[in-house]
């Protein structure tokens, strides 16, 4: 009996922790690369997609701010 309590205990923690984490934009987001992945990724969500192949694969800033704008973007995950 104890050790289900801990085990509900340690996952309700994990999921409080979780919960507590930021949605700011990252810090590298003022990089001119991350705004032009992030605008590439929002046109993708959008629809349209669109995608720098050469920047995505050798630009980590374009890459994780194409995913960003996709994210931010998408219909789906809109609140």
């Amino acid at each position: 009996m104890t050790k289900t309590i801990n085990v509900v205990l340690i996952a309700a923690a994990s999921l409080l922790f979780t919960a507590c984490t930021s949605s700011s934009l990252p810090v590298n987001a003022q990089t001119p690369s991350f705004k032009a992945g992030s605008q590439d990724g929002c046109a993708t969500a959008s629809g349209a997609y669109t995608k720098n192949s050469a920047s995505f694969s050798n630009d980590k800033d374009y890459q994780n701010g194409w995913f960003y704008g996709r994210k931010k973007c998408n219909p789906a995950q809109a609140k």
